[in-house]
């Protein structure tokens, strides 16, 4: 049987909203923010985790810990981070905020 991460997401998704408190919804809105932050990182990159190629424009380099405070409560992000030569800021939130 094959991993299949966009059901993962979807499962954990559906895990916090099914927590019927008040934080479900910014739990929910963190879970997707920090999956869709992965793979613009990814994409920025050129290539997969753990993968090689001569396309490759940088290296993952972890991730900066992020709260936003929203309507709907905190929404803690991990924000990845790129080292090398390649200008990299996750376009789903605003830099400097």
């Amino acid at each position: 049987m094959t991993h299949n991460p966009q059901s993962t997401l979807i499962e954990e998704v559906m895990e916090a909203l099914s927590e019927h408190d008040s934080e479900a919804i910014a739990r929910a809105l963190s879970i997707i923010l920090n999956a869709a932050m992965q793979v613009e990182r990814q994409q920025a990159l050129g290539v997969a985790p753990y993968e090689r190629s001569d396309e490759r424009k940088g290296h993952a380099n972890g991730y900066k810990d992020k709260t936003l405070l929203s309507r709907v409560g905190k929404i803690d992000l991990k924000v990845p981070q790129i080292r090398g030569e390649l200008e990299f800021y996750p376009s789903s939130i605003e830099k400097g905020i």
